[in-house]
């Protein structure tokens, strides 16, 4: 019996965050920084609050019987029903897409680690995603990672005024060009 039976929403969507939350675990521990971006992922592919309680109590349910995160998601099949449409073809532009959300939620705790890494590899192998296209995700992560401890640098060394809101806004900027660049390129796989 497949696991999405369970759920109360569609299968694809369901399979992509139970994929999303056994890569959270995988280093062990769930952070609050990850779980945030995983409520924002949700909320993207209109997953409700019972269905991601559901996901979530599934996912513990599954690391209970195994801590290897990636045996996980090849035994249960979530690699294959990730990123599938209705069709069961892959979309190189969602796979993409997923790619992405992974890469953003291995750097969520500041430390991209070993386990995350090589779950994002094996997906990026499995689905055939450009290998430039998945360094460009991790260079634009380690990027905004960047940006954000000069940001929290810069508040905590200047004083109030417009020096310090000067150069925040220029981060800010930055890092919205970069998120910018990660929608076009995965735009850019559509076509």
């Amino acid at each position: 019996m497949e696991i999405y039976q369970e759920l109360a929403f569609g299968k694809n969507e369901s399979a992509e965050a139970l994929l999303y939350y056994l890569y959270m675990m995988a280093d062990g521990e769930v952070t609050y920084s990850e779980e945030k971006i995983f409520d924002a992922i949700c909320n993207e592919l209109d997953i409700d609050y019972g269905t991601k309680e559901t996901i979530i109590k599934k996912c513990k349910e599954l690391a209970g019987k195994n801590s290897d995160m990636l045996n996980i998601i090849m035994s249960e099949k979530i690699d294959e029903q990730s990123g599938q449409n209705w069709f069961g073809v892959r979309d190189s532009s969602k796979d993409a897409r997923i790619i992405w959300n992974l890469v953003n939620l291995g750097y969520a705790d500041n430390m991209y680690s070993e386990e995350e890494r090589k779950i994002s590899k094996y997906l990026v192998d499995k689905w055939s995603v450009n290998l430039e296209v998945y360094q460009e995700f991790v260079d634009i992560a380690d990027t905004m990672l960047a940006l954000a401890k000069q940001k929290e640098w810069v508040l905590s060394t200047f004083t109030k005024g417009r020096e310090r809101d000067k150069k925040k806004k220029k981060i800010e900027l930055e890092m919205e060009q970069l998120l910018s660049d990660v929608n076009l390129t995965i735009e850019e796989l559509t076509m």
